[in-house]
């Protein structure tokens, strides 16, 4: 009888992940689709799924286990975020980062303990580990905002380098606090707390630094085939956490951490497929970390805190994170609109529930008091400061300039003359455009026409992050070389999405092949395919942008292969006229017209403009 039980209870966790799966999945479209920033979708996915119906429990689906997977899923996500921190994002933040993470951390703390005691009338030793757990961010709602946002300067990459460096330092405060309230003498206290850190130094950083070092080279001499290179990563990165755990509780975070951020100053071609598959693993799983999280919640332990959380969070957005932010950026470069931004951006997630859950239930175990208020509350705080900055960072960052409205604007890759003439038309539409190119001569010409331009290649190392890509959201690579196009669309895929990455089709070879394999493309600009080698010929032979309605000129010139549409724009909204898309028949058409198309349009303006004046 009970290995039937066992064998129905173990069935149930296939339909189950799979729920959280598919649903983690279609809340992330949503989000997509409808631009709300995805952890807000995911958490109230969570909290149908958990509370309101019922369909979801976590703890009875997963037990024991839950956390421990709770904490390998962070860990992973941990090390994708320190491979994700360019050395040079470091170098440019570094001083704001770190005070961030550590003055910072000390104010916020300070003000969550003082004010959690008058707040809810805890008890001051669980106040003490509410205040050290509530220190983190965590690059796993803080990197789905800021893709959200996108804000310009300096602020993402400092808010990045927070979120993934302030989690392992937040499970050590956490576990230091943990030992200060058990400790029984004074001498006690401080032995423990040198303790914790000197041993949390030690192995985080030593075993996280010996393996990035192993990996490394294993990697770069080739000792790992290819197809073993992703799943040795992963395994390399699993032991070091599990194993810097066993010398000190909550230090693995801190190795993986390190290792993430030795390799990101490797050779790039040696992690990218690592950073690829880690992208896609990071999306699943806080996909479903969220929604475990928001399902844990039971309704009748948050009753007796809801209405002073709401206080409570008050404090930590309207005091500690603007006072943490104020005492870390003094006599700093930033400007006062990025110092208002970082103030605006400090969400808490699933560190700050695994730590609080784990200490918590260990403080109930010592009897101290009001522990059992802990795991309540730092729900309400992840799930308020996930909803409150979810809100308000966006418009905060286009209200300070950091960020536009809409990215609807186009990085257009060249800036010869075809690309100028896309870029003006653009332009008279009120559609953003930036134009980069390695020529000079282009770039002048671009800025003498009044075009955002800069002299730059687009596979530069520091292309992606020191381009001002405020309102721009698409890419139109238009070089002469295919394999620059193809690189170009690729490398910038990663910033707006393959959706949003265009290019001129490669042309073909003496074998009949093209240049560069379909599967290094972006997509295909122009209803037939429109290749450089047309582009020029067409330039050569008198072709110009010109931007017109979707009229019978407009039509018959197509039909008679004078008009090459790239563009169309209806109700304000511009979209590119890619491979086997039909002409659009209403709003107005963007594209390369020959001479004689061109006298016509310049005939019918003429009369226009007459019959005006009449």
């Amino acid at each position: 009888m009970n290995a039937v039980i066992l064998a129905a209870g173990d069935s149930a966790i296939g339909p189950s992940l799979a729920l959280i799966v598919g649903v983690g999945m279609v809340a992330q479209w949503i989000a997509w689709r409808t631009q709300l920033p995805s952890i807000i979708a995911l958490l109230i996915a969570g909290l149908l799924l958990g509370p309101v119906t019922g369909i979801l429990e976590p703890d009875e689906l997963l037990g024991n286990t839950l956390f421990p997977l709770v904490s390998l899923s962070v860990a992973l996500i941990l090390f994708e975020g320190g491979l994700d921190l360019p050395p040079r994002e470091l170098r440019n933040t570094g001083t704001v980062v770190r005070r961030l993470i550590t003055i910072g951390a000390i104010v916020t703390g300070a003000v969550a303990w003082y004010f959690s005691r008058s707040i809810f009338g805890i008890s001051n030793e669980a106040a003490i580990v509410l205040a050290a757990v509530l220190v983190v961010t965590g690059p796993t709602v803080v990197g789905p905002l800021l893709r959200f946002v996108r804000p310009s300067g300096t602020t993402g990459p400092i808010l990045r380098a927070e979120g993934v460096l302030i989690d392992p330092i937040g499970a050590t405060a956490a576990l230091v606090a943990f030992e200060l309230v058990l400790a029984d003498e004074t001498d006690e206290a401080v032995l423990s707390l040198f303790g914790i850190v000197g041993l949390t130094l030690l192995a985080g950083i030593g075993l996280g630094l010996g393996t990035a070092f192993l990996l490394d080279t294993a990697l770069r001499r080739f000792l790992i085939p290819d197809q073993l290179a992703v799943p040795m990563t992963f395994a390399f990165v699993v032991a070091s956490y599990v194993a810097s755990n066993e010398i000190q509780e909550e230090s693995g975070l801190l190795a993986v951490t390190v290792v993430g951020i030795y390799l990101a100053r490797r050779e790039s071609s040696t992690i990218r497929p690592v950073l690829e598959f880690n992208e896609s693993l990071r999306t699943l799983l806080i996909s479903a970390l969220f929604i475990l999280l928001a399902a844990r919640i039971e309704a009748d332990a948050l009753r007796d805190v809801v209405v002073p959380s709401l206080i409570f969070l008050a404090v930590l957005v309207l005091i500690a994170r603007p006072l943490a932010v104020l005492v870390s950026t003094v006599r700093t470069s930033l400007t006062w609109r990025e110092r208002v931004f970082l103030t605006a951006m400090a969400p808490r997630g699933i560190v700050a529930a695994a730590v609080s859950a784990i200490f918590a239930l260990r403080l109930e175990e010592a009897n101290v008091p009001d522990a059992d208020k802990i795991v309540p509350i730092v729900f309400l705080m992840i799930i308020g400061t996930i909803v409150v900055y979810g809100f308000i960072a966006g418009p905060a960052a286009r209200l300070l300039g950091l960020a536009e409205a809409e990215a609807v604007g186009v990085l257009i890759v060249g800036s010869h003359a075809t690309a100028r003439g896309i870029a003006t038309e653009l332009k008279k539409r009120e559609i953003k455009t930036l134009l980069i190119d390695t020529d000079p001569y282009n770039v002048t010409r671009a800025i003498a026409l009044g075009l955002s331009a800069r002299r730059m290649s687009a596979l530069a190392e520091n292309a992606t992050e020191s381009l001002d890509l405020r309102g721009i959201g698409r890419l139109l690579a238009l070089t002469s070389n295919d394999e620059v196009n193809a690189l170009s669309t690729g490398r910038f895929s990663r910033v707006f999405g393959r959706r949003e990455a265009f290019q001129l089709a490669p042309g073909k070879r003496r074998s009949g092949h093209t240049a560069v394999p379909e599967e290094y493309l972006g997509r295909i600009i122009g209803i037939d395919g429109l290749t450089y080698s047309i582009l020029d010929e067409r330039s050569r032979q008198g072709w110009k942008v010109i931007g017109e309605p979707a009229d019978a000129l407009i039509i018959d010139a197509f039909t008679e292969q004078q008009f090459i549409p790239l563009a169309r724009i209806e109700d304000g909204e511009m979209a590119f006229i890619c491979r086997n898309d039909p002409l659009p028949e209403t709003g107005e058409v963007i594209g390369l017209a020959a001479p004689p198309v061109q006298r016509e349009v310049e005939a019918r303006r003429a009369m226009d403009e007459s019959g005006i004046g009449d």
